[in-house]
């Protein structure tokens, strides 16, 4: 039974991080958003069940940051760097709540960059902070035996190395 729970967790998180690698090679940030906010459910699921406690409640916040993020672009609001002042300290206080070990922090600040950078309308910046989270969860992934993270996040550096790349042409 444990060797099924297993493989339905590692799968949550290889949905998770399909709709994670797809997510940024979306043109408008309002598209990145939508996929990553589904991307954040399954993937908190997943760290949850792997004992990942806070990369599950980093998810959860990350899920809620591009939630309002979407509202406030998709209804003209102005105030998103407000946004960052509320969402990240209240993420940080959350997630040291849930700390284990130093590897904790991983998830902490990749969560807390990934926010920053979408309070911005460049999505250079958005695919190049979303490459260092991949570098912080790709270790988180190795400390908790994630194995579909180890791969995935493999993946997502190397896809959004090539978004980067493509996407830097197409601007010149």
């Amino acid at each position: 039974m444990d060797s099924l729970i297993n493989i339905l967790t590692q799968a949550v998180g290889g949905l998770g991080y399909l709709a994670l690698a797809n997510s940024y090679f979306n043109k408008k940030k309002s598209g990145t958003l939508l996929v990553q906010i589904v991307a954040n459910i399954l993937l908190a699921i997943h760290f949850y069940l792997l004992s990942g406690l806070t990369g599950a409640v980093c998810d959860i916040i990350c899920l809620t940051a591009y939630v309002l993020i979407f509202l406030f672009d998709k209804f003209k609001v102005k105030k998103k760097k407000l946004l960052i002042c509320l969402i990240i300290p209240c993420g940080i206080a959350i997630a040291l709540l849930t700390y284990k070990d130093i590897f904790s922090i991983l998830p902490i600040a990749a969560s807390c960059m990934v926010i920053a950078s979408f309070m911005t309308e460049s999505q250079f910046i958005v695919r190049t902070v979303g490459l260092i989270s991949a570098v912080c969860w790709l270790i988180y992934g190795i400390i908790f035996q994630s194995y579909v993270s180890i791969v995935f996040e493999i993946i997502i550096i190397i896809s959004t190395i090539v978004s980067i790349v493509k996407n830097k042409k197409g601007e010149e």
